[in-house]
């Protein structure tokens, strides 16, 4: 079956023009998503600061006997089990600083379920970069 039309010659190369007409569509598409957009889904540059225990030619007390448990307190000692360093303490949570965690991670839950999913890929994103940013930095020096 041909297509005919009173207002349009015969010889018109349909085929080329449609073609022609659906890649323009889709570059402007393509050139619009990643040059033009509105980066708002891009990755926040954040920066942590390495602690000093994983910093190169940092050099801890060495514990003569490595435990967890401090003679008189009730904080918890942190150390490189390979090679016994103090790397440092921290305070055991309570059952009432537990509670309070668990109601503020709750509270935290119902504002992340308001957020789009936009806003969700760009935590994600931002996380991914940190990480993959800062790989080399938190690997062991051989």
């Amino acid at each position: 079956m041909e297509l005919s039309s009173p207002f349009l010659p015969e010889d018109l190369p349909w085929l080329e023009i449609s073609i022609a007409i659906i890649c323009v569509v889709f570059g402007y598409l393509a050139l619009r998503s990643t040059i033009l957009r509105d980066d708002d889904e891009a990755p926040i540059h954040y920066a942590i600061p390495l602690p000093e225990q994983c910093k190169s030619g940092w050099s801890g007390r060495i514990l003569e006997e490595p435990s967890i448990k401090i003679s008189g307190s009730s904080a918890i000692q942190c150390y490189n089990p390979a090679t016994g360093q103090l790397l440092g303490q921290v305070n055991p949570a309570t059952p009432d600083g537990t509670d309070r965690a668990v109601t503020k991670a709750a509270e935290a839950q119902q504002e992340w379920a308001k957020t789009t999913f936009k806003q969700r890929r760009k935590v994600l994103r931002t996380m991914l970069k940190y990480v993959e940013a800062s790989i080399a930095s938190m690997l062991p020096e051989d």
